[in-house]
């Protein structure tokens, strides 16, 4: 990575961020981007003085650029090997609307944060809702919580009846950083889906429809030789009755688009009332009702879609990290308990889809 090759970080936290130079003669500008910042950004971060050269961590002597140890740095001041900087990360506005209850929150650090997403809600206002109604809001009140100026912002969307992981920025400096992260596909992100149809277990399924606006129905999205191109790769994990349990990778993110390859195929989701899927007794419709699962008469009802796994370098730190929602309820009580499947899911993660 580029930030390898121009500085380190020695120091991230709420609010700072320190790095030692490690180029020689590079502008405050370059330094900026290479860790990640746009240049819009990064132009934003120098003008509004936030950028500085540190008084307790340089190891180097003399003046920078007519500047000294702890003066604002501009646009063309040069950096070199040895010296220390300190970046101020601060929000440019003020937090969105906040929820009473606080998102559930599977992994954070300075720069971001994931969120389990629940059923039911938007992942951001939509200004037709409630906005205190959402995921951002949920996450805005995990950070009052914890005392954070920090302003969430959602790198990633999923449905309203979807749930699992969701990526936020929690800095607007670094935020086009994830936003380019996901925008070019470059992180692992894997789904569970319970669809229609008693597959094999272990069988390979690839769908390379390419998908479009459905003409007739605006809500929708189907395949269609005039379509952008999608990629769904999946794993079936195991079958009970006439539904089976799939591990489903993304090479492409286009709307809806499990949903839409697996209805084209035959297998729609469970509970998938735009596309089609069914309820547990095997009944196909697209107003399906809760459904009782098992002989206890267990109600299960919504959309059979989580977003399980995701994995991606860090694009500050360089860092692996890899996530993972807690196993869904509502799968167990269809008959695919964590206890049965995770590891062999798990398996499959690790030896590639």
């Amino acid at each position: 990575m580029e930030q390898a090759r121009t500085s380190r970080i020695v120091e991230a936290g709420e609010g700072l961020l320190e790095v030692t130079v490690e180029a020689d003669g590079i502008s405050c500008m370059a330094l900026l981007t290479s860790l990640g910042m746009s240049r819009a950004s990064a132009s934003a971060t120098l003008a509004r003085g936030l950028v500085s050269r540190s008084v307790s961590r340089d190891v180097s002597a003399g003046t920078l650029g007519g500047t000294r140890a702890g003066e604002a740095l501009g646009p063309s001041d040069v950096v070199s090997s040895g010296h220390a900087i300190r970046i101020r990360l601060e929000p440019s506005h003020g937090p969105g609307p906040c929820a009473k209850e606080a998102a559930e929150v599977l992994w954070e650090d300075p720069f971001a944060l994931a969120a389990n997403k629940p059923a039911g809600i938007l992942v951001h206002p939509d200004g037709a809702t409630d906005p205190t109604h959402t995921l951002a809001a949920q996450v805005q009140a995990h950070l009052a919580r914890e005392g954070s100026c920090a302003v969430a912002q959602a790198v990633q969307r999923l449905d309203v009846p979807t749930t699992g992981i969701v990526l936020f920025s929690k800095t607007e400096q670094f935020q086009p950083a994830f936003d380019a992260l996901v925008a070019g596909h470059a992180m692992g992100k894997h789904y569970l889906a319970i669809v229609r149809g008693a597959l094999p277990a272990g069988t390979r399924l690839r769908f390379d429809g390419p998908i479009g606006r459905d003409r007739h129905d605006a809500r929708r999205m189907r395949v269609s030789p005039t379509g952008k191109q999608a990629l769904t790769v999946a794993r079936v994990l195991g079958s009970s009755g006439q539904t089976s349990l799939v591990l489903v990778g993304l090479a492409t993110g286009r709307r809806h688009q499990i949903r839409v390859h697996l209805a084209h195929a035959g297998h729609p989701i469970v509970g998938d009332e735009l596309y089609g899927g069914i309820a547990r007794d095997g009944s196909a419709g697209s107003s399906q009702g809760p459904s009782r699962a098992g002989s206890g008469g267990i109600a299960a009802s919504g959309l059979m879609l989580h977003a399980w796994h995701e994995a991606f370098d860090h694009p500050v730190t360089g860092e692996r990290v890899e996530l993972w929602a807690p196993w869904p309820e509502r799968f167990g009580l269809l008959g695919y308990p964590e206890s049965r499947h995770s590891s062999a899911a798990r398996d499959i993660l690790a030896a590639g889809m």
